[in-house]
């Protein structure tokens, strides 16, 4: 099969392609190579439809009920990404401990509310110093954490 286009002469042979330029110049192309060509093309599409970016999002946090040591004390955490958007289905973690001694909380309750918003329940046993970690994952999404000290009374 020959094919004829400008200056460009490409006869398809079983074993190889001779590509003839300007009628002197024969550069030869075996399938191993167009075979090649073809996987690298392929591979780089699926690389490019398959990889996923995580966009930053944004965690806040707010104190709803007082901390008092005999009440639960009740953070509401809002999730956003940077347009503003509310995030749902997101996993909200959180770990509060003494910080002039070791003595974590057991009792965490997480709620979501929808619209990104997420209700997180603790008990502070003792009055004191507190530190409360709180983190936020959702697909998609780079993980957000975020701590705060705290007085309880």
């Amino acid at each position: 099969m020959i094919i004829y286009a400008l200056y460009l002469e490409i006869i398809i042979d079983t074993n190889n392609v001779v590509v003839t330029l300007l009628g002197d110049a024969v550069m030869r192309i075996r399938p191993f190579f167009w075979c090649l060509l073809a996987f690298v093309c392929i591979s780089t599409l699926v690389f490019a439809a398959s990889y996923r970016t995580h966009a930053p999002n944004i965690l806040q946090v707010r104190i709803v009920q007082g901390l008092v040591s005999d009440k639960p004390a009740i953070i509401e955490v809002s999730l956003t990404d940077t347009q503003g958007l509310p995030i749902e289905h997101a996993q909200i973690f959180s770990h509060a401990h003494m910080t002039n001694m070791d003595m974590p909380t057991q009792e965490i309750r997480t709620k979501s509310l929808g619209q990104g918003q997420y209700i997180v329940q603790l008990h502070l046993f003792m009055a004191g110093p507190w530190a409360i970690d709180l983190k936020a994952q959702a697909d998609g999404f780079l993980p957000s954490q975020q701590s705060l000290c705290v007085q309880v009374e």
